[in-house]
């Protein structure tokens, strides 16, 4: 598996033969060993995606950061493009882009100078290599997000399952990298 039509089939596969217990088990591991990092500790300010599909169930993870009384954005696809809202409550979700969930506030992070200072973001993906190359679904959402707004994020860090973590993903120029990941086995 080379190029990022074989990699996307290959895991999306692997995902369409997950359990929906076998996803809320490797979720809750991934979910834990994330609320124990120092560097979730110190974060204020998240960037999460909601989860969508056989992806790393992130609701719970939502919930689990605004009980914890840190601010949380998630994105809504506007045309090609991509912008984060606060959200305060799961209630302020519903059906948008892809059928995935998107925030009902209006008000996009961008306006507020307080995220300037955001240092998480957690990244959706396909599939990833420990040296930070990532493959998304193609749409390019994140790639371009991340680079119109470098300023805005701090830590960059994907949730995967461990059979999304490749020995080598070849990415282009445009492609975003990411800081670290973590899956339900390491």
């Amino acid at each position: 598996m080379t190029n990022k039509a074989e990699i996307r089939k290959y895991i999306k596969d692997m995902k369409n033969n997950l359990t929906e217990e076998e996803i809320q088990i490797r979720s809750s591991r991934i979910a834990k060993k994330l609320f124990d990092k120092p560097f979730y500790k110190q974060a204020e300010y998240i960037y999460l995606y909601v989860s969508y599909n056989q992806e790393i169930d992130t609701i719970g993870i939502i919930k689990h950061v605004l009980e914890d009384k840190k601010r949380v954005a998630v994105p809504k696809v506007v045309d090609k493009n991509m912008e984060f809202y606060e959200i305060t409550s799961l209630n302020q979700l519903s059906e948008g882009a892809f059928g995935i969930q998107e925030p009902t506030v209006y008000k996009p992070v961008s306006e507020d100078p307080e995220w300037a200072s955001s240092n998480l973001m957690i990244i959706p993906g396909l599939a990833f290599d420990k040296n930070g190359s990532r493959i998304g679904y193609g749409g390019g959402y994140y790639d371009r997000y991340l680079h119109k707004n470098p300023e805005r994020i701090g830590l960059k860090i994907a949730l995967a399952y461990d059979f999304q973590v490749l020995e080598h993903i070849d990415i282009e120029s445009y492609d975003e990298m990411i800081d670290g990941i973590i899956t339900d086995k390491e």
